[in-house]
């Protein structure tokens, strides 16, 4: 039952990885490689589901990593776009999960059918 989450808890298990990294360099005034890792962030939330798929094994569960991983991707993005604005509230935290979730249609979707990111 674990398996199925599998890809997932990697994905989060490198988030977590980069955003205590952000949050370290953040604080030790290393601003280059704060603006790096915050750009890989950023990139990992608008490609959530592709890179969940990416860490799944078996291919009958791309599906089920894919729509984890855009569901993950939503509360992220309001995340980044409270980051965003400031720490406050904002338009940003609207517009960045419907982005999101254009992204991961436009991903999931190709001309010879649903490849989940993959060819």
């Amino acid at each position: 039952m674990l398996s199925k989450y599998l890809a997932t808890i990697y994905f989060c298990i490198l988030f977590g990885i980069l955003f205590v990294l952000h949050i370290v360099f953040a604080a030790n005034d290393n601003d280059l490689m704060f603006r790096s890792v915050a750009v890989i962030i950023s990139i990992m939330i608008f490609l959530c589901g592709p890179i969940c798929v990416f860490f799944e094994s078996s291919k009958e569960r791309y599906k089920f990593s894919f729509m984890l991983g855009m569901t993950l991707s939503l509360f992220l993005s309001i995340g980044l776009g409270w980051a965003y604005n400031d720490m406050s509230m904002g338009i940003i935290m609207i517009i960045l999960p419907i982005l999101s979730v254009v992204i991961h249609s436009i991903i999931k979707q190709s001309p010879i059918g649903y490849t989940y990111g993959l060819k």
